[in-house]
């Protein structure tokens, strides 16, 4: 059953009636909104459906190894996202009329297979988190640097080519969709089109993709805008099975909601997304989101990152001197176009993109911390673990789910520095995500110098975390713990990013402050890591 949020009644009943109003839906690891948004960024109502996540350890048919199968129920994710539909029309009334534009964001790797005929689907969705496919990269001369230089990404099992690869191989169904013509695999988000929008009316086969989630198949080339045909040779997948990619504000189909045609006018992977839910980033802002792991995102437009940094499309818009690329008929995009009755500026027509980072071991070194100590790890005891300052050695060398960015490693093994005490491991292990994302900002200002953090996540909800983050890039970092960061940027891009999106905010915010012995800690850490790196 569909949940709803808070909403504002009385706005609804004294203001609605002359506003405009934007659709998004965010499908997600867990769950799946939908909420609606004014063209400044003023919430009217949301609707949340669950849609859980399965692990199922088999053992894989490629290779000798385990590897568990993570996978959501693609029925599950499409009744909940029409059930919250059908709420936000009994909710609104005679209102949705004045709902102008949708979009939708999504978890980027996540993916399945379908017969684009029925439009049922053949597979499970296989979660950004299944790594299944880990063997057929060990057959393929790709590295890390040339998958840079493609695609904006390294090479990892997280990404799509590979289960694309396992899913031919190993489910005959698959296998016979492919022969029939029948078959098209994709991003959730192309699955969700198929279904919710009526793009077949207007005689297209209505399987699409945006750039953002295009990337996140290790298959989509940034440089050219398009499938990169040396990719899909080398993981043997057929071009005719993929979504057709089209630019972040086309228009990708109608979507019926009672009588009234709402034209989905955005697409975009959820990180990306949740860069825009203040509006238009700012480009010397670093964007944090600390959960289960830490992400960093700084826009940019120079596709030339730091070795250690992934490259993301943000924002490819359509636009006459642009690459015509993802066109194959002018029917298919929408041209820039402001929805919101306010809004007096010139659209963002030049490609945005993000220069990324993650820290792997935050929330999800959990377990590891709390078999290390004995002790449960409860955000009382982070807290007082973080007013220690202890003299000497204290660090944590974490790879928990694997060393990642900069340095990109899954060979190495967790480590302590000796004779730490329970609440000094707890210590080491928050300053380790800690550090890792200082190295990262660090690395992002070759931009410029980082102005301002945004942070976000249950990490950030203790104040020494920000406070420590801030003493160490010596800039203000702004926390505001916004858990609708993802839709509600969804809905600011159907908009047309309006220069009138002023979401109302609440933040607090930590100024730099000298901290010597944090700074000597830092100092600490880094040399262990070069020397565990070696």
């Amino acid at each position: 059953m569909s949940k709803p949020s808070s909403i504002s009644d009385s706005f609804l009943t004294t203001n609605l009636s002359s506003t405009d109003l934007f659709l998004a839906i965010d499908q997600g690891g867990q769950s799946s909104r939908v909420a609606v948004y004014t063209h400044t960024g003023q919430h009217i109502c949301s609707y949340s459906a669950a849609c859980a996540t399965q692990h199922h350890v088999v053992e894989d048919v490629v290779g000798d190894s385990a590897y568990p199968h993570i996978e959501q129920n693609p029925d599950e994710i499409l009744s909940g996202i029409r059930e919250c539909l059908h709420n936000i029309q009994q909710h609104l009334g005679d209102d949705v009329k004045r709902i102008k534009a949708a979009s939708f964001a999504g978890q980027g790797s996540s993916l399945l297979c379908w017969d684009n005929k029925t439009g049922e689907a053949l597979t499970p969705v296989l979660s950004w988190q299944d790594i299944r496919g880990e063997p057929y990269l060990n057959a393929v001369s790709l590295t890390h640097t040339q998958a840079q230089q493609l695609t904006g990404l390294r090479v990892s099992p997280h990404y799509g080519a590979s289960k694309m690869r396992w899913c031919l191989d190993n489910n005959a169904r698959v296998a016979q969709a492919q022969k029939d013509n029948r078959l098209s695999i994709g991003p959730i988000v192309s699955y969700v089109f198929w279904h919710l929008l009526d793009t077949r009316a207007r005689g297209y086969d209505g399987v699409f993709v945006d750039p953002g989630h295009a990337q996140r198949t290790l298959l989509w080339n940034l440089q050219h805008n398009a499938w990169d045909q040396t990719l899909l040779d080398m993981f043997n997948i057929p071009r005719a099975v993929l979504p057709q990619c089209l630019y972040h504000n086309s228009h990708f189909g109608n979507l019926k909601l009672g009588d009234h045609l709402i034209p989905f006018t955005a697409s975009a992977r959820d990180q990306g997304a949740s860069l825009f839910a203040r509006g238009l980033p700012e480009p010397d802002s670093v964007y944090i989101n600390i959960g289960t792991g830490a992400f960093i995102q700084r826009i940019s437009d120079n596709l030339h990152a730091p070795d250690g940094l992934l490259i993301s499309p943000l924002w490819f818009p359509y636009q006459a001197n642009f690459s015509q690329t993802f066109l194959s008929s002018p029917m298919q995009v929408a041209s820039p176009t402001c929805y919101a009755n306010e809004c007096e500026h010139e659209p963002v027509h030049k490609p945005l993109y993000a220069w990324e980072a993650t820290v792997n071991g935050a929330a999800s070194a959990m377990g590891f911390i709390k078999e290390q100590t004995g002790v449960d790890i409860t955000p009382q005891k982070m807290e007082q673990a973080l007013l220690l300052n202890p003299a000497g050695d204290c660090y944590f060398l974490n790879a928990v789910g694997g060393l990642s960015a900069p340095y990109w490693r899954t060979d190495l093994q967790p480590q302590f520095s000796r004779t730490l005490s329970p609440e000094q491991k707890i210590l080491a292990w928050i300053e380790s995500v800690i550090f890792q994302i200082v190295i990262n900002v660090q690395l992002m200002n070759q931009l410029g110098a980082t102005k301002k953090i945004i942070i976000s996540g249950g990490f950030s909800k203790a104040d020494a975390v920000c406070q420590k983050i801030a003493d160490l890039t010596h800039a203000n970092v702004h926390r505001s713990d916004n858990p609708d960061a993802t839709v509600q940027g969804a809905a600011c891009m159907a908009a047309g990013l309006p220069t009138t999106w002023v979401p109302p905010l609440q933040e607090d915010v930590f100024t730099p402050q000298p901290n010597t012995a944090l700074q000597q800690r830092f100092e600490i850490w880094q040399r262990a890591m070069g020397d565990w790196l070696a």
